[in-house]
């Protein structure tokens, strides 16, 4: 068939096509202890998983595996399955890391689709005024630039698809705000 001739049978009709889609889940996490966590995120500022100033892990700051971060998890986990019917898992200890914005640090656009990475979760644990609100970029195509902003909470909680574009406004703020990142994959039952 030419190209032409293709789409005259068409004519004069119209289609729907959902061609992509964004969602997350969002919530709030108690019984966390969240001075205990800030002061283990602050203590750690200088461990870095990148020395490299143009890497966005340069921004992420290692941590050891507390039971806040573990009831973190698992609570985001619960969030993810009681939408879905499927619980998320955390792969590695890589997979988890603090972040710790001074005044005027931000987190440049990124996202973190690869093999370890399904979902996104980001907890907040210290959230001071003006601090920076969390951005996911929308693109329904390569010339759209939509945009989501989440004010930050503290005890608030996000999750959302490994691919989206992501990234934090500059922290306005004399005070540090601190989160909680954590790669999960979707736990498939077999």
């Amino acid at each position: 068939m030419s190209q032409k001739n293709k789409y005259r049978y068409f004519h004069g009709k119209s289609f729907y096509q959902v061609m992509y889609t964004h969602s997350f889940i969002y919530g709030y996490i108690d019984q966390v202890d969240n001075q205990k966590l800030s002061k283990l995120c602050i203590k750690n500022y200088k461990k870095r998983r990148s020395e490299d100033k143009n890497d966005t892990l340069a921004e992420d700051i290692i941590i050891p595996f507390s039971e806040e971060i573990k009831w973190i998890g698992q609570q985001m986990s619960n969030a993810y399955e009681n939408k879905f019917g499927t619980p998320l898992r955390i792969k590695s200890s890589k997979d988890y890391w603090a972040q710790v914005h001074y005044k005027n640090e931000s987190t440049q656009f990124h996202n973190h689709f690869g093999p370890n990475a399904d979902i996104v979760g980001v907890y907040y644990v210290k959230v001071p005024t003006k601090s920076g609100d969390l951005t996911l970029k929308y693109k329904k195509h390569e010339l759209d630039n939509s945009r989501w902003f989440f004010p930050p909470e503290e005890n608030k909680f996000i999750l959302f698809h490994a691919g989206v574009e992501h990234g934090v406004a500059p922290n306005q703020s004399n005070e540090p705000r601190v989160c909680i990142s954590i790669n999960f994959i979707i736990n498939e039952k077999k």
